[in-house]
């Protein structure tokens, strides 16, 4: 009998699919583009390159670079970061699967393309899944008693040969098979919220825009002073565009995740992030009111941008510990 021992085994990741070169080349150039235009004409537009630079650089060293298998673990690794160890003895089962894409999938937290696909997708026929992929065709989902992951190895079929012979704690190695029990779909009910702050915005512009005069403040500085000035049409265009826009977002959002993610809370969830979005817009239509009209604020746009900001902050947090918790369990 020929025994065949695997002491250590490194598999870089797979070049970056065509969508992902596209998305990331597109994403980058207009970056870059939109921080030199911010630095050229604005006069602190230095932050918004820094901001812009951070997210080209970070969203690059978040991304997977390499899988290695040795006689004990399986390590995903990222060009910086922390590392995903996984014993081998924990693994119970692997699927290959030819294209990511063709999966009932939602990206629920995670990257999307740039540099990578990387993070937590929800899909119905595996459940919730941490990515590193870097390609969405001859992905391998690796199963654990706590997290499902998914990586994308340059050299599939000797990757497929080396995990098929892990050794589990339970024996060989088994193929994971599709979840068949029915997703149990979020309520729609919440998005009622969305709907009424949409209509409640509406009105408010509608039932004061003759009260506004013809030429109008349309947006502040830093400090709260008009610094941009347009006719009376421009504040309809900013009350119902940004919300009606974000309003569809809301459905949009809540019943592409639905009909991927077995966790009922995430599409709610995801819901009450953009309607605190929505809320925001909300604040500055009345702003915006209440300034043209009054020639003061009524909340001073530094106490309300803080505000947001830290609900958007705290949103995001107990979004993602609910969501790693439940990928978790």
């Amino acid at each position: 009998m020929i025994v065949t021992v695997y002491l250590f085994m490194e598999f870089r990741s797979a070049k970056l699919d065509r969508g992902a070169r596209v998305l990331t080349c597109v994403v980058t150039a207009l970056l870059v583009g939109l921080a030199t235009l911010f630095m050229l004409v604005v006069p602190i537009g230095w932050i918004f390159a820094l901001i812009a630079t951070l997210i080209i650089v970070i969203t690059y060293l978040w991304s997977p670079k390499r899988i290695i298998i040795s006689d004990t673990f399986l390590i995903i690794e990222k060009h910086i970061g922390k590392k995903t160890v996984i014993p081998l003895g924990d693994i119970q089962a692997y699927a290959q699967i030819p294209d990511f894409a063709k999966l009932t999938v939602a990206r629920t937290f995670g990257n999307g393309g740039l540099f990578g696909y990387y993070g937590i997708f929800s899909t119905a026929e595996y459940g919730d899944i941490y990515c590193a992929l870097t390609r969405l065709k001859n992905i391998f989902l690796i199963k654990t008693a706590s997290r499902t992951y998914a990586v994308s190895p340059d050299n599939h079929d000797v990757f497929k040969e080396r995990i098929a012979n892990v050794p589990s704690a339970s024996g060989q190695i088994m193929q994971l098979e599709p979840i068949t029990e029915p997703i149990t779909y979020a309520n729609p009910m919440i998005l009622i919220i969305p709907t009424v702050l949409f209509l409640l915005i509406a009105l408010f512009v509608v039932l004061n825009y003759a009260q506004m005069p013809d030429r109008i403040a349309v947006h502040f500085d830093i400090h709260g002073n008009p610094d941009g000035w347009g006719p009376k049409s421009s504040y309809l265009i900013s009350g119902l565009v940004p919300s009606a826009i974000l309003l569809i977002i809301s459905f949009l959002v809540f019943f592409v995740v639905r009909r991927a993610s077995r966790n009922q809370a995430i599409p709610p969830m995801l819901v009450t992030i953009v309607a605190c979005i929505q809320l925001f817009i909300a604040y500055t239509t009345v702003e915006t009111y209440w300034m043209n009209k009054y020639g003061t604020h009524l909340i001073p746009l530094a106490y309300g941008i803080t505000a947001f900001v830290v609900i958007m902050v705290f949103l995001y947090i107990f979004y993602y510990r609910k969501l790693i918790k439940k990928t978790r369990s």
